[in-house]
């Protein structure tokens, strides 16, 4: 059993809250500032296409706030990311992605039935359905830059501050932050169960690299799985991926079991961790939000 450390540096545990709050402010910050300056400019154009500016300005926040982000957190938690192991780990990549993609199609599937009851669908929607400039900046930053910056964030830091305490618990609270972050519910919810996988591999596997690529992966497969009517390729290898990670997962149980048993700890460290303020804020802030925005979409 992993030892708990003697003491809890309040100061650390707080700071996740708070970098998360700076990551928000500056992403609603950045948006409206960048739409506002660019939408003059494109309105003037010959051409205009507000697609193009939303995917556009998206791609150019996710940049600039991933990369402030990831310098903050480095200087804050004193964690470099040469410190971050890097393994190509090609079996684990693919077990990865596979179980990310049968939870992506089974959430679907249960979010297709909801919304029969007035439940919105919790299945994001990436689709590449508009020109050629938007569906290029939407595969910049949904398969390249979101992979990148989420990992080195969610995984290559808050997660590992966090499994100094214990795994199981860094796994699960990384998860919800990351899910939360969101902001909706259309994206919370997958997010949150795709983070429990990815946080999972990244402890087991020790590589950042497993998890960007597999993240990468997964976002470019829920691009393409849109063309899956007109490609016939397409279908069978989700379908396939699907049948490989509830294999997959199946096999592992027995393995979490063992994960699970080995990280039982008699600390509540959740209570200890949501006892921080920025923490508690972020976490009461982000949950107002979703479920606001659910509301207001079910009438």
């Amino acid at each position: 059993m992993q030892q708990p450390p003697k003491f809890i540096p309040d100061k650390e545990m707080g700071k996740i809250g708070g970098s998360l709050w700076l990551y928000i402010v500056m992403q609603l910050t950045l948006s409206f500032m960048l739409s506002f300056i660019a939408m003059p400019i494109f309105m003037s154009a010959m051409y205009f296409d507000y697609s193009i500016i939303t995917a556009f300005v998206t791609m150019l926040v996710s940049s600039v706030t991933g990369i402030i982000m990831i310098y903050f957190l480095s200087n804050t938690f004193k964690r470099n990311i040469k410190d971050l192991k890097f393994s190509f780990k090609p079996k684990e990549t693919i077990d990865t992605i596979a179980m990310m993609y049968f939870l992506n199609c089974a959430i679907g599937i249960i979010g297709a039935l909801l919304s029969k009851f007035g439940f919105p669908d919790t299945s994001p929607d990436f689709s590449l359905n508009g020109g050629f400039l938007y569906n290029l900046f939407t595969f910049i930053n949904v398969v390249l830059l979101a992979p990148i910056f989420e990992e080195l964030i969610f995984r290559g830091m808050i997660l590992q501050v966090l499994s100094k305490y214990n795994r199981i618990f860094a796994i699960l609270v990384t998860s919800l932050l990351f899910g939360l972050l969101h902001l909706n519910m259309t994206q919370a919810v997958p997010a949150f169960f795709m983070s429990l996988v990815l946080c999972y591999m990244c402890l087991k596997t020790d590589s950042i690299l497993v998890t960007i690529l597999a993240h990468a992966g997964n976002n470019f497969l829920a691009l393409m799985s849109v063309y899956s009517d007109t490609m016939v390729l397409i279908p069978i290898v989700i379908m396939a991926l699907a049948i490989y990670g509830l294999a997959t997962i199946i096999l592992k149980s027995k393995e979490v079991d063992v994960f699970v048993k080995e990280e039982k700890t008699g600390i509540n460290w959740y209570v200890k961790f949501f006892k921080k303020i920025p923490n508690a804020l972020y976490l009461g802030f982000t949950t107002i939000w979703i479920l606001g925005s659910l509301i207001i979409n079910m009438f």
